[in-house]
Protein backbone atom coordinates (compact mmCIF):
# COMPACT_ATOMS: atom_id res chain seq x y z
CA UNK A 1 0.00 0.00 0.00
CA UNK A 2 3.03 2.82 0.81
CA UNK A 3 4.39 1.69 -2.19
CA UNK A 4 1.22 3.00 -4.37
CA UNK A 5 0.92 5.85 -2.46
CA UNK A 6 4.02 7.66 -2.64
CA UNK A 7 4.92 6.37 -6.16
CA UNK A 8 2.53 9.45 -7.27
CA UNK A 9 5.16 11.89 -5.37
CA UNK A 10 6.98 12.17 -9.06
CA UNK A 11 3.13 13.49 -10.62
CA UNK A 12 3.12 15.76 -7.44
CA UNK A 13 6.62 17.23 -8.38
CA UNK A 14 5.74 17.39 -12.10
CA UNK A 15 2.47 18.92 -11.64
CA UNK A 16 3.72 21.42 -8.80
CA UNK A 17 1.17 20.04 -6.52
CA UNK A 18 3.54 20.83 -3.71
CA UNK A 19 5.52 23.36 -1.69
CA UNK A 20 7.72 21.10 0.75
CA UNK A 21 9.03 18.41 -0.64
CA UNK A 22 10.10 15.71 2.37
CA UNK A 23 11.58 12.64 1.47
CA UNK A 24 12.32 9.91 4.30
CA UNK A 25 12.07 6.52 3.40
CA UNK A 26 14.64 4.66 0.62
CA UNK A 27 14.30 5.99 -3.02
CA UNK A 28 12.57 3.17 -4.20
CA UNK A 29 9.91 3.55 -1.78
CA UNK A 30 9.05 6.93 -4.24
CA UNK A 31 10.26 6.30 -7.42
CA UNK A 32 11.61 3.47 -9.87
CA UNK A 33 13.71 5.42 -11.87
CA UNK A 34 15.71 8.28 -10.92
CA UNK A 35 15.85 9.98 -14.21
CA UNK A 36 11.73 10.40 -13.66
CA UNK A 37 12.55 12.26 -10.97
CA UNK A 38 14.83 14.58 -11.95
CA UNK A 39 13.16 15.22 -14.79
CA UNK A 40 10.36 16.16 -12.36
CA UNK A 41 12.37 18.33 -10.45
CA UNK A 42 13.42 20.47 -13.80
CA UNK A 43 9.67 20.86 -14.25
CA UNK A 44 8.40 21.99 -11.09
CA UNK A 45 8.07 25.52 -9.81
CA UNK A 46 6.29 24.73 -6.35
CA UNK A 47 8.63 23.42 -4.18
CA UNK A 48 10.49 26.14 -1.95
CA UNK A 49 11.27 23.79 0.77
CA UNK A 50 13.26 20.31 0.38
CA UNK A 51 14.36 18.11 3.36
CA UNK A 52 16.12 14.75 2.68
CA UNK A 53 16.87 12.45 5.41
CA UNK A 54 16.93 9.35 7.53
CA UNK A 55 17.26 6.54 4.64
CA UNK A 56 16.53 9.04 1.29
CA UNK A 57 19.94 9.59 0.70
CA UNK A 58 22.05 7.01 2.67
CA UNK A 59 20.26 4.25 0.74
CA UNK A 60 20.47 5.79 -2.76
CA UNK A 61 23.98 4.84 -4.59
CA UNK A 62 26.94 7.35 -5.86
CA UNK A 63 25.36 8.50 -9.17
CA UNK A 64 22.25 8.32 -7.80
CA UNK A 65 22.70 10.09 -4.95
CA UNK A 66 24.54 13.22 -6.71
CA UNK A 67 21.49 13.49 -9.55
CA UNK A 68 18.85 13.81 -7.20
CA UNK A 69 20.76 16.65 -4.77
CA UNK A 70 21.97 18.00 -8.16
CA UNK A 71 18.08 18.26 -9.50
CA UNK A 72 17.35 20.38 -6.05
CA UNK A 73 19.40 23.07 -7.80
CA UNK A 74 17.12 23.41 -11.09
CA UNK A 75 14.08 23.95 -8.86
CA UNK A 76 13.86 27.68 -9.66
CA UNK A 77 11.74 28.14 -6.53
CA UNK A 78 13.55 26.78 -3.91
CA UNK A 79 14.94 28.65 -0.61
CA UNK A 80 15.56 26.14 1.84
CA UNK A 81 17.06 22.46 1.88
CA UNK A 82 18.02 20.33 4.25
CA UNK A 83 20.29 17.33 3.76
CA UNK A 84 20.95 14.68 7.05
CA UNK A 85 21.89 11.53 7.38
CA UNK A 86 24.32 10.86 4.22
CA UNK A 87 27.39 10.98 2.54
CA UNK A 88 27.58 13.93 0.32
CA UNK A 89 30.54 14.29 -2.44
CA UNK A 90 31.02 18.17 -1.80
CA UNK A 91 32.55 19.15 -5.27
CA UNK A 92 29.46 17.60 -7.36
CA UNK A 93 26.67 17.30 -5.44
CA UNK A 94 26.74 20.17 -2.72
CA UNK A 95 28.38 22.28 -5.04
CA UNK A 96 26.14 22.35 -8.38
CA UNK A 97 22.98 22.77 -5.35
CA UNK A 98 24.37 25.60 -4.39
CA UNK A 99 25.39 26.98 -7.98
CA UNK A 100 22.53 26.59 -9.76
CA UNK A 101 19.73 26.87 -7.23
CA UNK A 102 19.31 30.85 -7.96
CA UNK A 103 16.98 30.96 -5.21
CA UNK A 104 18.38 29.56 -2.24
CA UNK A 105 18.75 31.28 1.26
CA UNK A 106 19.25 28.53 3.45
CA UNK A 107 21.60 25.20 2.95
CA UNK A 108 21.76 22.93 6.14
CA UNK A 109 23.39 19.85 6.26
CA UNK A 110 23.24 17.64 8.97
CA UNK A 111 24.87 14.04 9.98
CA UNK A 112 26.63 14.38 6.69
CA UNK A 113 29.83 12.65 6.05
CA UNK A 114 31.31 15.43 3.52
CA UNK A 115 34.11 13.83 0.76
CA UNK A 116 36.14 15.55 -0.96
CA UNK A 117 39.23 17.50 -0.85
CA UNK A 118 40.04 20.76 0.26
CA UNK A 119 39.53 22.14 -3.21
CA UNK A 120 36.05 20.97 -3.03
CA UNK A 121 35.29 22.84 0.05
CA UNK A 122 36.59 25.84 -2.68
CA UNK A 123 34.36 25.26 -4.89
CA UNK A 124 31.89 25.27 -2.41
CA UNK A 125 33.13 28.21 -1.22
CA UNK A 126 32.59 29.58 -4.14
CA UNK A 127 29.37 28.52 -5.47
CA UNK A 128 28.51 30.02 -1.77
CA UNK A 129 29.87 33.76 -1.93
CA UNK A 130 28.57 33.96 -6.05
CA UNK A 131 25.02 33.18 -5.00
CA UNK A 132 23.35 36.60 -4.57
CA UNK A 133 20.14 35.05 -2.34
CA UNK A 134 22.11 32.70 -0.18
CA UNK A 135 22.13 34.14 3.84
CA UNK A 136 22.58 31.20 5.95
CA UNK A 137 24.37 28.18 5.69
CA UNK A 138 24.52 25.35 8.38
CA UNK A 139 27.08 22.18 8.93
CA UNK A 140 26.26 20.54 12.37
CA UNK A 141 27.45 17.21 13.41
CA UNK A 142 29.42 16.40 9.82
CA UNK A 143 32.44 14.67 9.36
CA UNK A 144 35.34 14.51 7.06
CA UNK A 145 37.13 11.52 5.88
CA UNK A 146 39.33 12.71 4.55
CA UNK A 147 42.51 13.68 6.34
CA UNK A 148 43.68 16.41 4.67
CA UNK A 149 40.27 18.34 5.27
CA UNK A 150 39.50 19.74 8.53
CA UNK A 151 35.59 21.30 8.93
CA UNK A 152 36.55 23.71 11.76
CA UNK A 153 39.06 25.27 9.28
CA UNK A 154 36.51 24.95 6.41
CA UNK A 155 33.97 26.78 8.60
CA UNK A 156 36.35 29.00 9.25
CA UNK A 157 37.14 29.73 6.10
CA UNK A 158 33.27 29.93 4.77
CA UNK A 159 32.61 32.73 8.06
CA UNK A 160 35.85 34.71 7.19
CA UNK A 161 34.87 34.75 3.36
CA UNK A 162 31.27 35.52 3.12
CA UNK A 163 28.70 37.95 4.41
CA UNK A 164 26.33 35.47 5.15
CA UNK A 165 25.62 33.51 8.30
CA UNK A 166 27.71 30.55 8.82
CA UNK A 167 26.96 28.10 11.88
CA UNK A 168 27.46 24.60 12.53
CA UNK A 169 29.10 22.25 15.23
CA UNK A 170 29.90 19.33 16.60
CA UNK A 171 32.02 18.85 12.79
CA UNK A 172 34.89 16.53 13.00
CA UNK A 173 37.70 14.85 11.10
CA UNK A 174 37.31 10.94 10.81
CA UNK A 175 40.45 9.37 11.96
Amino acid sequence: DKKIITMGIVDQIKNNEITTLHLSEPPEDYFADTGAFVDAMAANTSIEKVIFDNEFLSCSIGNQRAEIVSSVGKLPNVKSVVLKDSLLMVGVCVTNLAKNAKSLEELDMENCLLQGLPKDFGLLKDAISANASMKKVRIHDCTAPNEKVNLNSEMDNLKAGLSIDVGGEGCSVKQ
